[in-house]
């Protein structure tokens, strides 16, 4: 769900629930040997540069598309709640100066055999940039996530 909270704020949020304990998906997003295999939308590879999961903690990822582009994510770790939730900032640093850093809370919630995966993506400049990262979320969610954690 694409929500706008002024003209150049808009929110996205996904749910998405996966058929394993909360444990092992939260170490699939904290532990950089497992973020580089299902990291990106279906088709991407990531490289993990850094990858330091506390809070203050730094990362940047190198998503490598089927078509040869590379896109780089920078950020840093705002609050680390093992296995309940992780809130990072979000930057591209592929020249485009005008996309501001944004934030996404992820929320592990679980569920009697399951675990749901709450995103909460804030701060995205416009209605397009929201379309374009709930295609990114949507399929590294509903396909990369999914096939790596079972």
């Amino acid at each position: 769900m694409i929500t706008m909270n002024s003209p150049h704020d808009f929110t996205l949020q996904l749910n998405h629930t996966y058929p394993v304990k909360k444990e092992r998906v939260f170490h699939a997003w904290t532990k950089p040997e497992e973020l580089k295999n299902w990291w990106g939308p279906d088709g991407f590879t990531t490289t993990i540069d850094e990858m330091n999961v506390e809070v203050d903690g730094a990362y940047k990822f190198s998503m490598h598309s089927p078509d040869g582009n590379t896109h780089v994510l920078t950020g840093q770790y705002l609050e680390v709640v093992p296995h309940d939730k992780l809130v990072f900032t979000w930057k591209w640093e592929n020249g485009d100066e005008e996309f501001p850093a944004t934030k996404v809370t992820i929320d592990f919630v679980e569920k009697e055999n399951s675990t749901e995966v709450v995103v909460t993506h804030t701060h995205l400049p416009s209605e397009e940039a929201a379309q374009n990262h709930n295609f990114g979320w949507t399929s590294s969610l509903e396909e990369s996530l999914r096939k790596y954690v079972g």
